[in-house]
């Protein structure tokens, strides 16, 4: 049984004053796999972050349902952790505090609580840092206790919507790596929104690209590249050759969406 089902999920936004609907996404579906990482592709306004924003109760659809491990998602929840591209992280809490913000939340003891935001803090480098607040943080750490605070509640699905996009090359990099080096040991499923090709081809197991709004799934690929991955896979003829298959097809929605 796949892990998430995704059954003719679309999405119409009503007009402005009175204006006209504005569909954003197409009837969309797609079965996600237990341990699948899927990156989400497509030209900017494509609908994959409404999608997202869907499956993680964020939004609502305006038809079709959502079903993780076969009940209907009827809106946010536990069971599902998001990451955001801003760090969304509480101000007045430390790293320790933020990581164990859900913990608390579900009623985790104060002692499993430490335990557990220890943990993370220390599998996302962080370990030093446990007692540092945001503002004494790089903005690539700032994530890293976002991803540690979403994997902190053993979610069934994590989602992260372009959450690298607003680091520096060098920092993107050493996300991609930390993360992909979490979900070779930790087996999560994982849905990754990002425009970034090189990111979704060397981070997913399955690439799904989206067309232009109003956005539909193109193509389905899949990555059949060794695991561990090391960054230097990026040279290989095998991820040169998707990757070229990946801008046609992402070229030809650009040009379709006249941007």
């Amino acid at each position: 049984m796949s892990k998430l089902v995704i059954e003719n999920v679309g999405k119409v936004f009503p007009g402005q004053r009175g204006g006209e609907p504005t569909r954003a996404l197409m009837p969309t579906s797609l079965n996600v796999a237990d341990n699948d990482f899927i990156t989400i592709l497509g030209p900017s306004g494509c609908g994959k972050s409404t999608l997202l924003r869907i499956i993680g109760g964020l939004e609502t659809a305006s038809e079709g349902r959502i079903l993780l491990d076969g009940a209907p998602v009827a809106g946010p929840g536990a069971d599902r952790g998001f990451v955001f591209q801003s760090y969304t992280l509480f101000p007045w809490l430390t790293v320790q505090q933020n990581i164990a913000f859900g913990l608390r939340e579900k009623g985790v003891s104060d002692a499993e609580r430490l335990k557990i935001a220890r943990d993370w803090a220390a599998r996302v480098g962080l370990g030093s840092f446990v007692d540092h607040f945001p503002k004494q943080l790089s903005g690539g750490m700032q994530q890293r206790t976002a991803i540690a605070r979403a994997l902190a509640n053993d979610p069934k699905i994590l989602l992260l919507d372009e959450p690298f996009g607003a680091l520096d090359n060098q920092t993107r990099a050493l996300m991609q790596e930390m993360l992909l080096g979490i979900w070779e040991r930790e087996q999560k499923t994982v849905l990754f929104v990002t425009h970034d090709i090189e990111e979704a081809i060397f981070v997913g197991s399955r690439v799904v690209v989206m067309s232009a709004r109003p956005g539909r799934i193109k193509a389905d690929i899949r990555v059949d590249l060794p695991h561990p991955r090391p960054y230097t896979i990026k040279t290989t003829p095998e991820f040169v050759a998707l990757k070229e298959r990946l801008v046609e097809e992402i070229r030809a929605e650009v040009i379709a969406a006249g941007h």
